[in-house]
């Protein structure tokens, strides 16, 4: 189901039901609503009032008691639920997308690789992260797992968490990183992902059959327990966006990378695992920027290099 969610003071919401749909749709289609909306591009009318216009009249709706009853328990549900989580929205603003295409970084990559080294700083370790990718090039297709995390991204947490790595060092595992993960994010949206392959070998088995012993392996299933679960779409006009997590022991990351900022919704459960959203919004936050100010750095050890004219 699609649903708008527009309020007396004007603001309004979008709610998409993730079974039946995707995000790059729904995205678009609210991008837009808000571009022909903002930008007055919808024709409304004459803006004078008909001189034959009725009164408006109330409409009285009688709702019965069951529904009544329904509407009442599926709010008490929706407030449990809600109350067991904590939400945290960090709007960096040093930079968006525009700086880092300037300096020859994927935005996406960069903000992966964010969330990988503010998670390790927090955490001390990195763990199985999913990424949405796209395969709307298929007929059919929805998305493929873009697994963040490589041989190089966890090269690069390390590093940049060493204090005696020199800033060259720093910038070359970083790029590494953002070129693995761009290299497999390019990889999934052909097809050539193997998250949803493995999930169709796995719907393939009979009731009762025996499971390979693939899906039995241990390094299987903490391969797939996403501890994070993280998506972008991104916008000019939207205001921010979200999910949950996806494991009791995770958190779940949207975000949305704008020209000149990049904007975090980190949200966990409250629960025995003692996840924190504030603390790895601010450790995600140190890792932006520790990130920007190694390439920054090493710019200008280029430039004062460079040959004057």
């Amino acid at each position: 189901s699609l649903q708008f969610i527009v309020c007396d003071n004007g603001r309004a919401g979008f709610l998409g039901e993730h079974s039946s749909m995707d995000g790059t749709p729904t995205c678009r289609l609210n991008d837009y609503i808000l571009d022909q909306t903002l930008n007055n591009k919808v024709d409304l009318g004459s803006s004078s009032v008909r001189a034959n216009l009725p009164e408006p009249e109330a409409l009285r709706f009688v709702t019965p008691p069951t529904v009544v009853r329904a509407v009442d328990q599926a709010a008490e549900r929706f407030a449990k639920v809600t109350g067991q989580h904590q939400l945290r929205v960090l709007q960096y603003e040093a930079f968006g997308k525009d700086e880092l295409k300037r300096l020859g970084f994927s935005p996406d990559g960069f903000a992966q690789m964010a969330i990988q080294l503010g998670y390790y700083k927090l955490h001390g370790k990195n763990c199985a992260t999913y990424e949405a990718a796209a395969t709307r090039r298929f007929a059919h297709g929805r998305t493929e797992t873009c697994r963040s995390v490589s041989n190089e991204s966890v090269a690069f947490c390390r590093t940049f968490e060493d204090p005696a790595a020199p800033s060259a060092v720093k910038l070359a595992s970083l790029k590494a990183a953002i070129g693995a993960h761009g290299a497999y994010a390019k990889a999934c949206s052909e097809g050539k992902g193997v998250d949803r392959h493995l999930l169709g070998l796995r719907l393939l088995l009979r009731p009762g059959e025996e499971k390979p012993a693939i899906f039995k392996d241990p390094a299987y299933a903490a391969s797939s327990h996403w501890n994070l679960s993280t998506s972008q779409l991104s916008s000019e006009h939207f205001e921010g966006w979200g999910f949950s997590e996806v494991v009791p022991d995770g958190y779940g990351i949207a975000y949305t990378i704008r020209r000149d900022a990049i904007i975090f919704h980190i949200a966990a459960m409250i629960n025995d695992f003692g996840l924190n959203s504030d603390h790895l919004a601010q450790y995600i936050k140190e890792a932006a920027t520790e990130m920007r100010s190694v390439v920054l750095a090493e710019k200008l050890k280029e430039t004062a290099a460079a040959p004057k004219l």
